[in-house]
């Protein structure tokens, strides 16, 4: 009886003064794209309403080098706040440069196709509602 009274005693006293122990939430793990993206080039194309760009895309971790043949220019962009939602989906915000970043969704179709549809799109309604023939940057190996 007097250990019972004992811990009841100690457990209302922690959780009364907010000294209740718990486990670490957060992981300091990064997420990454699936390797099948991170290690290979693909070619960045567009959807039906823009022209049509054949830029050479280079993935390593959630850095990609974009290589523009039209602009003769080479650009780093680069993802962050990568979470899978699926094994197809993921959401992340893409940084063009220091100053503008969007949130995307990329959906994988297969290891050689994926999609980048961002959040808002001029004419459409809802968040990520693109698809290849509007609104998407489509990539392909």
């Amino acid at each position: 009886m007097k250990k019972q009274l004992i811990l009841v005693t100690t457990a209302f006293a922690l959780g009364f003064t907010g000294c209740i122990v718990t486990a670490p939430s957060a992981s300091a793990k990064t997420t990454y794209l699936p390797s099948y993206i991170r290690h290979h080039t693909f070619y960045r194309l567009t959807d039906g309403s823009q022209g049509g760009y054949h830029d050479k895309t280079t993935f390593k971790g959630n850095r990609m080098s974009v290589h523009s043949k039209m602009l003769g220019k080479h650009y780093t962009w680069r993802l962050s706040g990568l979470k899978k939602h699926s094994s197809k989906v993921y959401y992340a915000r893409l940084h063009y440069s220091k100053k503008y970043s969007e949130p995307i969704k990329i959906k994988i179709f297969n290891k050689k196709h994926f999609d980048f549809i961002p959040k808002h799109i001029g004419q459409l309604k809802g968040n990520y509602t693109g698809n290849e023939s509007f609104g998407a940057t489509i990539f392909k190996r």
